[in-house]
């Protein structure tokens, strides 16, 4: 009967701690992003991005300037193609066209490359705010950069409904419906650095990318294939240059007090 009883009060009790052990995996934020097969070009553009210390903001005296071109090499020159669309027809039907890689035909430039300074931990101060909107059936714009903190701010010029839902390096940050004609939602801060895709549940075709950095030396060629960054502080620094389908160079540019460093960029779609 002894052993009975102090079996009994064993069960007992075992039952009465487990309430008070929470599960290991309640309440876990996402897990850090890990990379996966090496060499894609949004995991190599992501790759530095993650786990980067603060970025202080401070008053750039004598501060140098970067221009760059980014010039497609090959033939033929790619065209933009019209997407299929089988949803919402009546608005977004012949409006779609396609915005991996654009070039332009008399220049070359290449459209949508982002070019990203890394090693700055001091500098310039960042935008607060980055717009994402949807208009047309795509997003405006295709390609943007930001830094962690800076708010994103979603708006819509559609009739019809959408949904913006980025993901950073595969964590989905958040999905947000936009119906028609109402007013926009509040800004919100991005909360990690990361390569972001944006997408929208309804209409599949859509897609953006915002390259979320850990300064705000970055920023994304225009039509002809140019950006400039300004007010960086002198020095040497690596670079990385992404385009969406046509992969990422790396290499090291050196900025003096005053001066513009130009860049030229050559890239060209990989065969196989």
């Amino acid at each position: 009967m002894k052993r009975l009883a102090l079996l009994t009060l064993f069960l007992v009790s075992c039952q009465a701690k487990r309430p008070e052990q929470a599960s290991p995996q309640a309440n876990t934020p996402p897990p850090a992003a890990t990379d996966g097969a090496a060499g894609t070009p949004k995991e190599s553009a992501a790759a530095k991005l993650r786990g980067a210390g603060a970025y202080e903001v401070i008053q750039v005296t004598g501060g140098g300037s970067l221009a760059v071109t980014a010039l497609y090499r090959g033939e033929p020159i790619p065209q933009q193609t019209e997407v299929p669309v089988n949803i919402d027809v009546h608005h977004c039907g012949h409006k779609v066209f396609t915005e991996s890689l654009l070039v332009d035909p008399q220049t070359r430039g290449i459209e949508n490359v982002v070019v990203r300074l890394e090693g700055i931990a001091k500098g310039k101060a960042p935008p607060p705010t980055v717009t994402v909107t949807n208009k047309n059936c795509a997003f405006t714009p295709h390609v943007s950069v930001a830094v962690k903190g800076t708010k994103i701010d979603i708006r819509s010029e559609d009739p019809v409904l959408h949904t913006t839902h980025p993901y950073i390096d595969g964590w989905s940050f958040f999905n947000l419906p936009l119906q028609p004609g109402e007013a926009p939602p509040g800004a919100r801060p991005i909360p990690r650095s990361g390569l972001m895709e944006i997408r929208c549940d309804v209409h599949k075709w859509m897609k953006g990318y915002m390259l979320v950095h850990t300064n705000p030396y970055a920023a994304v060629t225009d039509k002809l294939g140019k950006l400039t960054i300004t007010e960086i502080p002198p020095g040497k620094y690596p670079y990385a240059a992404w385009h969406e389908e046509l992969g990422e160079q790396k290499g090291e540019v050196e900025i003096v007090a005053g001066g513009t460093a130009e860049l030229k960029l050559e890239f060209q779609r990989k065969e196989g």
